[in-house]
């Protein structure tokens, strides 16, 4: 089954997949990720890429393109389940993404504005391990607070913060996902496959209505 989740920055994407692939067997396909692993390579290309990210905007299509369909063939041939998350972000890349495959589930999930720039800009990573908190959230996500300064439950590690989890750059990701993603609603709405979940519910209970409807 390919799945795939639609909301703005923010809006509990990323959490969503983790537990789908921890608790449910999916395989996970986030063009930030892919991204971010180019940035943090720094080839020529990671550079372009990483001026991109932080101005707000997307990188180009084509690129993403090649990136997404690399990785959807490599897991369907494998016979797994696949969550895609960040992509398909715009009308034109839906329909790319139809000519070799099909979406068998869209799930919305919906975030008022202002709880959105909240949680952004109150996340914080490991560089060791890759675990994630939030400091604006639940206590849930609360890492260690020594001296002002974050570190991780698991390792020990410092914590940092993604360079373009700030308010300007938000607002602006958040404009430009009304005006390119949300169309996509609609776009699946008309195959019937669309599902809205209030984002606001808990990882535990978003994950239950997935996997029950």
């Amino acid at each position: 089954m390919i799945l795939l989740l639609l909301g703005a920055p923010g809006s509990g994407k990323g959490t969503i997949s983790s537990k789908l692939i921890e608790k449910h067997n999916f395989k996970q396909i986030s063009t930030g990720d892919l991204l971010r692993a180019e940035v943090k390579s720094g080839s020529k290309l990671g550079k372009q890429i990483d001026g991109i990210i932080k101005s707000g905007n997307f990188v180009s299509a084509d690129l993403v393109n090649n990136l997404v369909k690399t990785y959807v063939n490599k897991y369907k041939k494998a016979k797994k389940n696949i969550v895609l998350d960040g992509y398909p972000r715009n009308i034109e890349q839906a329909k790319y993404l139809s000519t070799y495959t099909k979406v068998d589930k869209v799930v919305e999930l919906v975030v008022v504005d202002k709880l959105l720039v909240k949680r952004i800009v109150g996340r914080w990573g490991c560089p060791q391990c890759g675990a994630g908190y939030n400091v604006n959230t639940s206590k849930d996500y609360l890492p260690i607070v020594k001296k002002g300064k974050y570190f991780c439950k698991k390792c020990g590690a410092e914590l940092t913060q993604r360079k373009d989890d700030n308010i300007a750059t938000v607002k602006n990701r958040l404009k430009v996902y009304k005006e390119q993603t949300f169309p996509l609603v609609k776009f699946y709405q008309k195959q019937k496959i669309v599902t809205t979940i209030d984002g606001n519910l808990g990882s535990e209970k978003i994950v239950s209505k997935i996997i029950k409807k």
